[in-house]
């Protein structure tokens, strides 16, 4: 069986890195990393270069409803082309770090039902160790005090739990912490 995952989390626990490692090792996989097409799509309809950074720093500037609306529809076409052909990763997450607190710009239920996940995977690290990979590699993420890394961490737990309960889906939280080599291999077992 080729599942479908929704991979969500904070900035910075690691979603594009593990993405990048279970590629290696999972034979077909197919990822859908939402930030870069976000960030094709808003390069595309822009007189200005766009790099996904912009986006970290600077999302609702940049980002309107309507370019989350129609990266959602790439998105759902995407998984149905894939569905059932090869395992699918799809990274992402609505929670959005503002100059004003966060915006959460989720998928509507009746999205979320079509996107139809077999499973949830939620990354978490503490709010010391998401400060410290931003202040190790900002990559246009802007840096966070403790307490806004743990209300991150939180929104998008409560999202992707939110996402579980609408459609049954088991929704499983990973310490992001764990060693790279052990979390891969935990997570490709469950691909397989």
């Amino acid at each position: 069986m080729s599942k479908v995952i929704y991979l969500t989390g904070a900035p910075a626990a690691g979603k594009s890195s593990l993405t990048r490692l279970l590629f290696e090792q999972v034979r077909n996989l197919r990822i859908w990393e939402y930030g870069a097409r976000l960030t094709e799509h808003c390069a595309a309809r822009s007189a200005d270069i766009i790099v996904q950074d912009d986006l970290r720093a600077k999302s609702a500037a940049i980002v309107t409803e309507a370019d989350v609306t129609e990266v959602d529809a790439q998105l759902l076409a995407f998984v149905n082309d894939h569905r059932g052909k090869s395992p699918i990763i799809v990274d992402s997450h609505a929670v959005t770090k503002e100059s004003y607190g966060y915006r959460i710009t989720p998928f509507s239920l009746e999205q979320f039902a079509c996107l139809n996940p077999d499973e949830i995977w939620v990354l978490y690290i503490s709010p010391e160790e998401t400060r410290r990979r931003i202040g190790n590699d900002a990559g246009g993420r802007p840096m966070v005090t403790e307490e806004e890394a743990r209300t991150h961490t939180t929104l998008q737990a409560s999202v992707a739990a939110t996402y579980g309960m609408a459609i049954g889906c088991p929704v499983y939280m990973f310490d992001g912490t764990l060693p790279q080599s052990e979390l891969v291999a935990k997570l490709g077992r469950r691909l397989s």
